[in-house]
């Protein structure tokens, strides 16, 4: 068969199947009824051939189950649903564990803990949104539903208060603009604040002040997101050149107008409706009396706009690539934050498809999370044996990224007790279990550092976590009376590393334990404490692999 038939014959095939190909860059482009895992690890691995790389084998069974215990549930798995799912058979173990967990209370504390961190931008001021978030992700809430709500922009307010988002930003208006462009748009506005921007030409000053505008009228009053029903025009100088009006833009350059109430002088009208905000706010402890609503909410028309056919692949995009990034180490587009036209990217066809899916799912974050964690690219070891190490955005090998205070913490506790969690047969026997697990566990968080992008784990955390009196005479604690009742010390050992690793003992970790408590023998308690402290405190346990 000569080049060209077979040429021929091969594009026919891809026809067939329902592939299209992108004639200008040889790019498959899989069609929307694929499975989300089929099509990550299809554009995953047409870049590692064409870079030319081996990618890292399948993680172990032991690896894999606790990673995607840390990753949905937000804590270690017990040694027993560790050994279950290792000892399995079944082909779909790991189909089968993917769905118990994102369907367990496990799944909504976890994500209602990282949506809080993720929500709040590294922003010391934003406060927590977490009792909605619990309440959001319990009932399903999809991520444009959480938008509105987040925003202060749905038509029937929400008991968990979730526009407090807003309303505690809003003495900082510019640090709310760069928030709200960050993390619901995926791109930093920041810097075009003062100067165009470095990278963007097309991001001017318009765009930051024109995304500020959209909650130049929204006010505190009582602890209540309220609108101003008159707002004098701003405007902004730039670097150079004469004062500009300020319109109301979105990321996309489209603009608003303001549909202010008639007011034959404006000026008068603003200083008659504060003080009547102020007389309100007065006697609002006695008679819950709120000031009268704007007919036109700028917020509402922000979140309209941005969830238009025209412009809902921004918004959606950008969760895409914050989960990317969360369960994989590096996001498909880096920084997280700057997501724009001069930076497409790793692998931009798959970010659309996934885009696309997103969409069409209604903005259905479990789904999402789920069919991330169900590729093999998800799977693959952490370990990479040869130089040099493949560049993160080819995905060949996995990520080891450090654990959050909240999966820490619980992990800690569960290591020194794995008792604490039995297999509670109801949904809310489980969440009862869980939120007494959170609750002994939430102390301990301050002791480990968020991590950040390329964050060192830095050494005063090591040494609080070494030093520190009160940790190290809890460490053990609760599972020494268990090891004591094993019947030898090889038994003592395997226990020891089921409980905080997850895995059985290496060979090398035999011998060296084994070692250790005997010329400890006369003081066998505290040896089974310090085995149990040296695991607790390795990078394996402080790592997600």
């Amino acid at each position: 068969m000569n080049t060209p038939f077979r040429a021929t014959v091969c594009f026919a095939l891809l026809l067939a199947v329902g592939i299209a190909v992108d004639t200008a860059t040889g790019t498959e482009r899989l069609p929307a009824d694929r499975p989300m895992p089929d099509v990550i690890d299809h554009h995953v691995d047409q870049q590692l051939q064409k870079a030319k790389v081996i990618p890292a084998p399948q993680a172990d069974d032991a690896t894999l189950v606790r990673r995607l215990y840390l990753d949905l549930a937000g804590r270690i798995p017990t040694p027993s649903e560790a050994r279950e799912y290792i000892d399995s058979t079944d082909p779909r173990k790991r189909d089968k564990l993917v769905a118990e967990l994102v369907a367990s209370p496990e799944f909504i504390r976890h994500n209602a803990n990282e949506f809080d961190a993720f929500l709040r931008n590294d922003n010391g001021d934003g406060g927590s949104v977490r009792p909605y978030l619990l309440a959001a992700f319990k009932e399903g809430r999809p991520w444009d539903r959480m938008f509105r709500d987040l925003l202060g922009a749905s038509e029937t307010p929400h008991p968990t208060k979730p526009e407090q988002y807003v309303l505690r930003r809003l003495k900082d208006r510019d640090a709310l603009t760069r928030d709200i462009s960050s993390v619901f748009f995926g791109l930093n506005i920041s810097c075009a604040q003062c100067h165009n921007h470095p990278y963007l030409k097309s991001l001017t000053q318009d765009y930051f002040f024109g995304m500020r505008e959209f909650f130049a009228a929204s006010y505190d009053f009582q602890g209540n997101l309220l609108d101003r029903r008159f707002v004098k025009s701003a405007e902004f100088k730039p670097k150079s050149g004469a004062a500009r009006p300020v319109k109301m833009m979105f990321l996309n350059g489209q603009t608003v107008d303001r549909a202010g109430e008639p007011a034959d002088d404006l000026a008068k009208a603003i200083q008659e409706e504060t003080k009547a905000i102020e007389q309100l706010g007065k006697a609002y402890a006695k008679d819950k009396v709120l000031p009268p609503q704007a007919t036109f909410r700028a917020r509402e028309k922000l979140v309209d706009l941005a969830l238009t056919p025209e412009s809902r692949d921004r918004f959606a995009r950008a969760m895409v690539n914050r989960l990317w990034f969360r369960f994989y180490g590096d996001g498909l587009v880096m920084r997280v934050d700057q997501m724009h036209a001069n930076n497409p990217g790793s692998h931009p066809e798959l970010l659309d498809w996934l885009t696309r899916d997103f969409i069409a799912h209604d903005y259905d974050l479990k789904r999402l999370i789920a069919g991330l964690v169900s590729s093999k690219t998800y799977a693959r070891s952490s370990e990479w044996k040869g130089v040099p190490v493949p560049a993160p955005e080819l995905f060949a090998v996995a990520s080891i990224r450090p654990l959050t205070p909240a999966q820490w913490a619980a992990s800690f506790q569960l290591a020194n007790n794995p008792a604490l969690l039995g297999r509670e047969k109801t949904f809310e026997a489980r969440e009862k279990a869980l939120s007494a697990l959170e609750n002994a566990a939430r102390p301990l968080e301050s002791l480990i550092q968020y991590p950040r992008d390329d964050m060192p784990i830095p050494v005063t955390e090591s040494m609080r976590l070494s030093n520190d009196p009160g940790l190290n005479k809890s460490i053990g604690a609760q599972l020494l009376p268990a090891l004591k009742k094993a019947s030898d010390r090889k038994a003592q050992i395997t226990e020891a590393v089921w409980a905080v690793l997850s895995r059985p003992p290496t060979a090398a970790e035999y011998e060296l334990f084994e070692s250790y408590l005997e010329r400890r023998k006369d003081r066998p308690d505290a040896a089974l404490q310090q085995m149990v402290w040296a695991l607790i405190n390795s990078p394996e346990f402080r790592f997600n692999h």
